[in-house]
């Protein structure tokens, strides 16, 4: 059993924890005037940062946790503020001086302890003789209240802000955020929209693994390898924005916008696919161009399965696992799992181009015509779950609404799992190669610190 999330909502008399399976969804209920909530963190190491977070967002004890800490509160965060709750208000002037105060304080750390800083995040690293011994990532530094910001909203309001939460995962969150309307609507998509809308997703997946290779390329200082993924990344931004009206497709998962200009992709998916395929006979016969990226960064399937990894960090360490495999659509254009074995930086690097190509296929078969009317009918009550496969793995987004508005938003991006297994990676790995291995992960930070 795999435990995907674990969140919670304010009800009226009682506060709810639901926790999702790949399953099963359970639901428990907390009294208001002392909740207490049982860890299962040592069944799901994942529900560690779930459970920090439920703490720290509804002042909920947890109960028997191997990890206390705030997640989301740090330091310099009252400690009387739980956000998520109905009756949370904007800090007072004089809070917001207090608070100003009490970060004006300064530290300094001593010994082998070296900040890493990526977005928000940072990493602190503890090595002896450039061995990394231990490894902390602290996230939530900065904190959007993007949950709370969509409380009382209709879908036309919240969907501008979903669809920007993370710009490398517009596409995904567009399509679950449509995916839970439809099923509130209870109407269904025809075939010739959702196939419009896989394409996209498949083209974002690609920009996103061309990404993820060309900073590696960059790291490792392989010319060759940035020369080709970073022009194809840049030319396929721009045709991205030819067919979408913006880089990375904002607004682009609707049910009228048609595709032009499919000559100029043609070409390029044609070039794209063949360079790739030229790049893989090139290096598998000169091993030494990636020989670095070998032995590093090992993750073993057991720990992978163990974490409930999503994406191309499980599936590189030989968990097939891929929320495509549900979809009808990919069923029927013969869609299988990619997948390598070694779970090194080595592995995560080849199952981004296996990927590439394997998108370049699916894309061949959803292409389409332009898309006949279509439109979305009033949306009811109710309690609704998405699933979708993104660049970096399984998108799982929660609603509930009431009285046509959203009462709860809960989102977990793939980051959010992925990110807790950075110290297996690491540990007894040398500092100079922590780049490597942070990037083979293709975190996204902005979705976690959402």
């Amino acid at each position: 059993m795999r435990l995907i999330a674990r969140f919670a909502q304010e009800q009226e008399l009682f506060f709810e924890i639901i926790t999702v399976y790949d399953n099963r969804i359970i639901k428990e209920s907390l009294n208001k005037q002392n909740p207490a909530l049982i860890s299962i963190a040592k069944d799901f190491p994942s529900a560690v940062w779930f459970e920090r977070k439920i703490s720290d967002d509804f002042g909920i004890n947890i109960l028997y946790s191997n990890d206390e800490r705030h997640l989301v509160k740090h330091e310099h965060f009252p400690k009387d503020v739980f956000p998520l709750r109905k009756n949370y208000a904007k800090r007072t002037t004089k809070q917001e001086k207090r608070l100003a105060e009490s970060a004006n304080s300064e530290s300094v750390v001593f010994g082998p302890v070296h900040p890493y800083h990526l977005e928000s995040s940072q990493f602190q690293i503890f090595e002896k003789n450039q061995t990394i011994l231990h490894f902390e990532m602290k996230s939530f530094f900065k904190y959007r209240a993007i949950e709370k910001m969509l409380e009382g909203l209709t879908f036309a309001e919240a969907r501008p802000i979903v669809e920007r939460i993370s710009a490398p995962q517009t596409i995904a969150y567009q399509i679950a955020f449509l995916e839970i309307e439809r099923q509130a609507s209870k109407r269904a998509l025809p075939d010739v929209l959702r196939k419009r809308h896989l394409f996209l997703l498949e083209y974002e997946r690609i920009m996103n693994h061309l990404n993820n290779l060309s900073i590696l390329s960059q790291l490792l200082e392989f010319k060759e390898a940035i020369y080709l993924f970073s022009n194809f990344l840049e030319e396929g931004r721009e045709l991205f924005q030819k067919l979408t009206g913006h880089r990375f497709g904002f607004a682009s998962i609707s049910f009228e916008n048609n595709f032009s200009e499919m000559g100029e992709l043609h070409t390029f998916f044609q070039d794209l696919e063949n360079e790739l395929i030229t790049f893989n006979k090139w290096t598998s016969r000169k091993k030494e161009c990636l020989a670095t990226l070998q032995s590093v960064g090992v993750l073993e399937k057991k720990i992978a399965e163990k974490y409930g990894l999503v994406g191309t960090v499980a599936r590189a360490s030989g968990v097939a696992i891929d929320a495509r495999q549900k979809e009808s659509l990919y069923e029927k254009n013969s869609f299988y799992i990619d997948f390598q074995e070694e779970g090194d930086v080595y592995a995560r690097y080849n199952l981004k181009i296996d990927e590439i190509l394997s998108s370049l296929t699916l894309m061949k078969n959803f292409m389409n015509a332009n898309v006949p009317p279509y439109f979305i009918s009033t949306v009811e009550d109710g309690e609704y779950y998405s699933y979708v496969e993104s660049a970096t793995g399984e998108v799982m987004m929660y609603m509930a609404l009431k009285k046509g508005v959203i009462n709860r938003f809960f989102l977990r991006d793939p980051s959010f799992l992925n990110a807790q297994v950075l110290p297996h990676l690491v540990r007894g790995s040398s500092v100079d190669s922590l780049g490597l291995i942070v990037e083979s992960m293709a975190l996204n930070i902005s979705a976690i610190d959402m």
